[in-house]
């Protein structure tokens, strides 16, 4: 049996950090999934541009909104597969690595 601050855990602030990402990312998934969508429809509709050359341009720019979309739509699963990989609470001296860590890099 260790003492009980070798036993002590608590909330592992790298799955805090990731919550918080995912929180603000989810927010934002539907603005960057749609980003190009009215450029792609402007285009599209030739309300600004017609000819051959808007033509290849809209599609072009629908390609890209098409990878976007694929690309955002991976964000999110990503940071969820992330936290599963963490554990949920840690020693106070992990988690003040973290932070350290963490300073180290901002």
């Amino acid at each position: 049996m260790g003492d009980q601050s070798s036993q002590q855990k608590v909330p592992n602030p790298a799955v805090t950090d990731l919550k918080n990402l995912r929180k603000d990312l989810a927010t934002d998934v539907e603005t960057y999934r749609d980003a190009l969508e009215s450029t792609a429809s402007d285009m599209g509709g030739k309300k600004v541009w017609t000819g051959k050359a808007a033509s290849d341009w809209e599609k072009q720019v629908t390609h890209q909104r098409s990878q976007v979309k694929t690309q955002v739509d991976k964000l999110l699963p990503i940071i969820d597969a992330e936290i599963a990989k963490l554990p949920a609470e840690v020693s106070p001296a992990e988690a003040k690595q973290y932070y350290m860590d963490q300073r180290m890099y901002t």
